[in-house]
């Protein structure tokens, strides 16, 4: 109850479980990233895979959640020249309503998750943000609350680039945010 402000919280009506937040934005070969890209806005016809928020910018009713970290991954076939123009051109930014939270360079919010080394049978590479772990996560000081029906939602800030479309592989690029903490249910 003390990771949640004031009411936000409602003793004996909800239910809370250390799970994650998380949504993907996808964009093809050949296609931008462009300055403002945004999580948690789209999440109409994406998999469980891809996103576990159902409405666009909120939680349903009554939920709420306590941001005790935030991650943010990349899939591992991403081409070294995507990921270093992604890199060199965007940071992240987490917004409650019409204020930012938390804004850094996208390699300050290390996963703790994916892929670790690197295997030359393939001749394939594999580029992670950190180790796998939940050590190797990045986590926040002071926690951010989401209040019931507050609107939330997380942008790429930065010049734009374009996803590599030929080459070795040219696949574009599938970025995914991930916020860690506590989330706060409706008792059924």
């Amino acid at each position: 109850m003390t990771q949640f402000n004031g009411t936000t919280y409602q003793p004996n009506a909800m239910d809370v479980q250390h799970e994650p937040l998380y949504d993907t934005v996808t964009t093809a070969a050949g296609a931008n990233i462009v300055n403002l890209t945004q999580f948690f806005t789209a999440p109409a016809g994406k998999t469980l895979a891809q996103t576990n928020v159902t409405t666009a910018k909120k939680l349903d009713a009554p939920e709420a959640f306590s941001v005790m970290g935030i991650n943010f991954r990349w899939l591992e076939n991403i081409l070294l020249a995507d990921l270093v123009n992604i890199l060199n051109n965007f940071a992240l930014e987490f917004w409650i309503g019409q204020k930012y939270y938390n804004r850094a360079p996208l390699w300050f919010y290390v996963s703790g998750g994916g892929i670790a080394g690197l295997s030359n049978v393939s001749s394939t590479s594999a580029y992670t943000n950190g180790q796998p772990g939940k050590n190797h996560r990045h986590l926040l000081g002071i926690n951010i609350v989401i209040d019931n029906q507050a609107s939330f939602f997380g942008q790429l800030v930065g010049t734009q680039t374009a996803m590599t479309a030929s080459g070795s592989g040219g696949t574009g690029s599938t970025l995914i945010m991930l916020l860690d903490g506590l989330h706060a249910r409706g008792v059924q």
